[in-house]
Parts: C-alpha cells; structure tokens; sequence
C-alpha cells in the first residue's frame, strides 16, 4: 500500500521542517549569546549569564515549534486513522501534502511576520484536518 509510504514522507517532511525551525533557534541563540538558562549560557555561551531579552527572531521561532506542538500531532493522529481504515487512498496523495504545505507556508509566515499569509497557511492545515475527520468518521460509520 502506497498509503503509508506517503505517510512515512509526511512524517519525515514535517520532522525536517521542526528541525529547521530548531535550528534557526540554536544559531540565533550562539549568534547573540542569548540562552533560555544561566546553565546553557555558561555551558555554551561566550560568558553570557542567560537571556536578558530574546530576539524577535528567537521568539517567532519559538512561537512557531509551540504552534507546530499544538497542530502536528493531531494531524499525525488523524492521518495515521485515516490510513489505517483505509480511507480513500487518493486522499493521502491530495490531504498529507496540502498539510506540509500548509505548515512550510505558516512558519515561513511567522518566522517573517506575514499576514494574511500565516492565517491562510493555518486555515488550510485546519481544513485537511476537518476533511480527514470526515473521511475517517464516514469510513468507520459505513463499514
């Protein structure tokens, strides 16, 4: 089944995609000397004492990994019962890509405070999210 092998692409995309943003976080924290704790900055700081004030660009970024907690794992579930009850197959092909779109175009949103393109980003994600609960219910009610 082709299914799970474009979820297993999904799952690595949107792992990669977390990654970036985190290491946008780890560059910019070394480039200012900026560090979340005291600890981190006397381990891998250059004599910082810890965060006084976070760049914009470190909050955005952190802003985004919060957002991605909030909505990646939730599509990850309905994703993986969509497959499972064998929903329509032609559906992970359409959905899972529009949803890793959906989550490149909202952080590169974030990271550059672009509205309304970071709203409309979130609204398509939000929308897969709507269909695959709809494939997934008419799948399991039907059968």
């Amino acid at each position: 089944m082709y299914t799970w092998k474009i979820y297993g692409i999904t799952v690595v995309a949107l792992f990669l995609k977390m990654l970036a943003i985190i290491l946008i976080q780890v560059n910019t924290r070394r480039k200012s000397n900026n560090f979340s704790t005291p600890e981190d900055a006397a381990t891998f700081g250059k004599g910082g004492t810890g965060v006084v004030q976070e760049s914009q660009l470190l909050q955005r970024a952190t802003k985004t990994l919060n957002n991605d907690g909030e909505n990646i794992p939730i599509f990850l579930f309905l994703a993986t019962a969509y497959v499972n009850l064998g929903c329509w197959e032609q559906g992970t092909l359409i959905y899972f890509p529009l949803f890793v779109l959906s989550r490149f175009a909202h952080s590169i949103a974030f990271l550059c405070a672009m509205q309304p393109l970071r709203t409309r980003a979130y609204q398509l994600g939000l929308s897969v999210m709507v269909v695959l609960s709809g494939h997934i219910l008419w799948t399991a009610l039907s059968k």
